[in-house]
């Protein structure tokens, strides 16, 4: 039995596979198998999987479509390790990322997952960004997590390792959010190790599923349908649920204003008009704001609209930084 099993779920991700496969045959740690679970790609990815001879690598295909988060149920039903992780086929691991994650779990033997930031790439893998909400690494007891992820997704399970006998099922009954759905649900019961170094690269560009869905508007009910329940399990559990409540949807209402301006900048008005309604919903407050009316009118009269409204507003803020020197 391998210590951990690398899961790709993948479905037409023949452009990025390789580099995912790679970066796992490149780990130092080598005690692994790599499960490939093919979503009934029609491009070439079953002829990249099997091009491959390292017996560690086992490609399987699923002729039925199974959906993103059925994809990833299907992977644990055919991993044999003692921990699980898995790695997206567009996004790929630098070579410590799996020594540095078990060595963490072995040194935390109360902790059920371990996972950490995360560097984000462009389309050819150059570095772009880093997600790293803590600067220093941390141990989170059981639950402690759940308070930072009501207020957003702030752990990717891009390199998030688990035991086995923690992981839980991702729900299949939602197209946008199930990460984080099932981030909330693990931090719920289970003490949590964060590594503050980057080991895993996340890809940002238009074909990934993330894209998708918010370009077709798909994520503002889920998002929210996400965060009410998860309070609701905190408020019945004793959490802090009430005293969050208020922080965490301001939280989900300028996540939806963010991408409402993404949306408007790219020339989909109706896209930030549903983002806006959504942000609205969560924080009525924000009808206050000038930005707001902005990005509704832009809407409608067009992204030139919009890109005047920020030119004239960097205007004043440059002249009353002038007049405060």
């Amino acid at each position: 039995m391998p210590t951990v099993s690398v899961c790709i779920p993948v479905h037409n991700g023949a452009r990025f596979l390789t580099q995912a496969i790679e970066s796992v045959l490149e780990q130092s740690f080598t005690d692994y198998e790599l499960v490939i679970c093919d979503d009934a790609s029609s491009d070439e990815t079953p002829g990249i999987c099997r091009s491959y001879r390292d017996p560690r690598v086992r490609y399987v295909r699923f002729e039925e479509r199974g959906g993103q988060a059925g994809s990833f149920n299907r992977c644990f039903g055919q991993a044999r390790g003692e921990l699980f992780t898995l790695l997206h086929a567009d996004d790929f691991y630098l070579p410590a990322l799996l020594a540095q994650r078990i060595r963490q779990l072995k040194e935390h033997p109360e902790v059920g997952f371990a996972c950490g930031a995360i560097r984000k790439v462009d389309v050819n893998g150059a570095p772009a960004s880093t997600s790293m909400p803590w600067a220093e690494s941390r141990l989170f007891p059981s639950g402690g997590l759940v308070e930072p992820l009501l207020h957003g997704c702030v752990v990717l399970y891009l390199g998030l390792v688990v035991r086995r006998d923690r992981w839980i099922p991702f729900r299949t009954d939602m197209t946008w959010g199930h990460d984080w759905d099932w981030g909330l649900r693990l931090a719920e019961k289970n003490a949590v190790y964060y590594d503050s170094e980057p080991l895993a690269c996340y890809r940002v560009h238009d074909e990934s599923g993330t894209a998708e869905n918010l370009n077709a508007a798909k994520n503002g009910a889920q998002e929210r349908r996400i965060l009410e329940e998860a309070l609701a399990r905190s408020a019945s559990a004793g959490g802090r649920a009430a005293l969050c409540r208020r922080s965490a949807l301001r939280a989900l209402a300028l996540r939806h204003m963010y991408f409402a301006e993404q949306a408007l900048l790219e020339g989909r008005g109706w896209v930030a008009r549903y983002n806006l309604r959504y942000a609205l919903r969560a924080d009525l407050s924000l009808a206050g704001r000038l930005t707001t009316w902005a990005i509704l009118v832009a809407s409608v009269a067009g992204r030139g609209w919009y890109e005047g409204f920020r030119y004239v507003r960097h205007l004043g803020r440059g002249r009353r930084a002038s007049s405060n020197d």
